[in-house]
């Protein structure tokens, strides 16, 4: 006796109602889909509220972004805390800027070298907060250009951000820009994630 056609047609069987309990084919098809779009929805709300990788544009912030490099933004940064000095920031110009220049709603990639209450100033491209010079290591001193900044107090609720490619940087030290309003603070910059030989947390 041949046992394998036996066994053939009792999987053959087994499979028929398992199809009709849970209502065929084109049901799993459609349930597959279904699932499969849940996970891209998660993974696209995880990407608009929590992590974004944003391409660098532009040499304002050499040498610590170059050009065309991915950045890893992290979104919730600041829902607890406030930025501090030092932090590298994802944000976006107050109205005024956009309106005299012309230029796009785009984001900026900026560095915060004051918080609201302190006292910056720049000397021959030098920069002082509350009296101090602030120590900046990330700035090229090729870099650094030599505008002088007169003595300010930063808004509460706000950030003075600055580029670290000072010389050509447009940031808070316009008068367009002036110091960033926390709302317009988008996320924390926390890596470097593309080119991959590059990878690093700036």
């Amino acid at each position: 006796m041949n046992i394998i056609q036996p066994i053939a047609k009792l999987r053959r069987q087994a499979e028929k109602r398992n199809e009709s309990m849970e209502g065929g084919m084109p049901w799993r098809v459609f349930d597959f889909m279904m699932h499969l779009l849940l996970v891209m929805l998660i993974v696209f709300s995880i990407r608009a509220v929590a992590v974004d990788p944003v391409r660098v544009d532009g040499a304002s912030m050499l040498d610590t972004l170059g050009e065309n490099e991915i950045m890893f933004v992290d979104r919730l940064a600041y829902i607890k805390d406030p930025p501090e000095v030092g932090d590298i920031v994802i944000c976006y110009y107050p109205e005024e800027y956009y309106t005299q220049t012309g230029k796009s709603y785009n984001s900026r990639v900026k560095r915060v070298t004051a918080v609201g209450g302190d006292t910056i100033e720049s000397i021959g491209g030098r920069v002082y907060v509350n009296g101090k010079p602030l120590s900046e290591p990330y700035v090229n001193e090729n870099r650094i250009g030599y505008q002088t900044l007169e003595r300010q107090v930063v808004p509460e609720g706000c950030v003075f951000v600055l580029g670290d490619n000072r010389a050509v940087s447009i940031d808070s030290r316009n008068s367009a820009v002036g110091p960033i309003p926390l709302c317009r603070v988008l996320g924390k910059v926390r890596s470097v994630i593309y080119p991959f030989d590059r990878v690093r947390v700036p």
